[in-house]
């Protein structure tokens, strides 16, 4: 497990390292497409992520001594990846316009064969992840992230430009092959039995995947969001580029979502033993994050710009307040992925995907609006996140308040 704790901080490391280089590597509007692809792509990929949730679980529970059944779960990956690869083809035409100025066929292309080929490491990742395989697993997420940081770098200081990068996007979703070539363990695994039939792990894998695309759509799919509903990545009316406000969005999330994301199975655990005491045990994880946000605001006014200057080119320094704002919103989507982790501890399942897609439309919804970018941002991932809340909330007491009186009839 340590290895895969470190392996998953270089990975979150390098994945910053890739969008600092690209600021430096690219022109600004350029910059914005790439960011917008790669938002996309992680976006879908967040998605196809139910698939190692299921698998895990359905090979932990093997492990763990429940009867094999007769699913295989490198059959419904292939269907996937085939479906995920042909979708992209027949319609990339019509929306990769919204995220490249130019919507060349061979970004489309690889668009699609990486996420197809994604769908066969978040296979391998749920596999290895099941039987405890942790030093497997640890390569796969250190060399996936590694390649895309190299590459990164060699583009840089070769002068290449975008195509480059949208390569760099989908060159770590080949990483499966590498790994199941140089490891016998790791190919063997991917024959590792589950505990469901076919179908009962069809319904497990997509009821997995809505929750993970849920959530994957307004954490990673907010770049395509904005680059959608703003256009160019020209600087707008209000001072404040597309490539610049996104830059500024993916840094100031860091220092809560990030943790927050860790800690998710410990909140769930959390939740469940407090079960009966709902709306107490919520105010403590969400005063935690709130205060945090407030202390990461004041501090993102006061040192945000100095730091950006020292990584980033001048055009991607916003001033304190903005940056600010967008510290104290990061705090707004920690508190729904709180109220999404007592959701899932109270079996509330399609409650936790209702609040993750109310959240994301009422951030689209806001950021369609005729306001200056950097207003509409700001309002939008403090607005939509906070909708999302009330969901959650609002379902999981009205929930809570009939599970009691049924139980005083009783």
């Amino acid at each position: 497990m340590r290895a895969l704790s470190l392996a998953t901080i270089f990975a979150a490391l390098s994945g910053f390292v890739v969008v600092i280089v690209a600021s430096w590597a690219l022109p600004e509007a350029t910059n914005a497409d790439f960011q917008a692809y790669w938002g996309l792509f992680f976006a879908l990929a967040g998605l196809i992520d139910g698939i190692t949730q299921e698998t895990t679980r359905a090979t932990s529970a093997v492990r763990a001594g429940a009867h094999p059944r007769s699913a295989r779960p490198v059959r419904l990956a292939g269907v996937v990846a085939i479906i995920a690869g042909i979708t992209i083809l027949a319609t990339g035409g019509v929306w990769m316009g919204f995220l490249l100025h130019h919507a060349h066929p061979a970004a489309i292309a690889l668009f699609a064969i990486g996420l197809s080929s994604y769908v066969f490491q978040a296979l391998l990742s749920g596999v290895l992840s099941g039987l405890k395989q942790w030093g497997a697993y640890a390569w796969l997420v250190t060399i996936d992230s590694g390649v895309r940081m190299l590459a990164a770098g060699v583009a840089w200081w070769r002068g290449w430009g975008i195509g480059a990068f949208l390569l760099i996007t989908v060159l770590g979703a080949t990483t499966w092959l590498l790994i199941i070539a140089l490891a016998p363990q790791a190919r063997a695994a991917l024959a590792a039995p589950v505990d469901v039939t076919s179908a009962a792990y069809r319904r497990g894998v997509f009821s997995a995947m809505a929750a993970t695309g849920a959530s994957a759509a307004l954490i990673t799919g907010f770049p395509p969001l904005v680059r959608i509903t703003h256009g160019t990545g020209d600087t707008t009316a209000d001072g404040v580029s597309v490539a610049a406000i996104i830059m500024a969005v993916l840094l100031t999330r860091a220092p809560i979502l990030v943790p927050t994301q860790r800690f998710q199975s410990a909140l769930v655990v959390y939740f469940v033993d407090r079960r009966e005491r709902l709306l107490p045990a919520l105010v403590t994880p969400l005063a935690a994050v709130a205060g945090i946000g407030l202390l990461g605001a004041a501090l993102a006014w006061l040192l945000g710009p100095w730091i950006l200057g020292l990584f980033l080119p001048a055009s991607y320094v916003l001033p304190g307040w903005l940056l600010a704002v967008l510290t104290f919103a990061s705090a707004c989507t920690g508190s729904l992925m709180i109220t999404g982790c007592a959701a899932l501890s109270h079996e509330r399942h399609s409650v936790y995907v209702l609040g993750w897609i109310v959240a994301t439309a009422s951030a689209f919804a806001v950021l369609a609006l005729p306001l200056p970018l950097s207003t509409a941002v700001c309002a939008a991932l403090i607005l939509g996140p906070l909708i999302g809340v009330a969901v959650h909330i609002i379902s999981l007491l009205g929930g809570h308040v009939r599970r009691v009186g049924k139980n005083a009839r009783v």
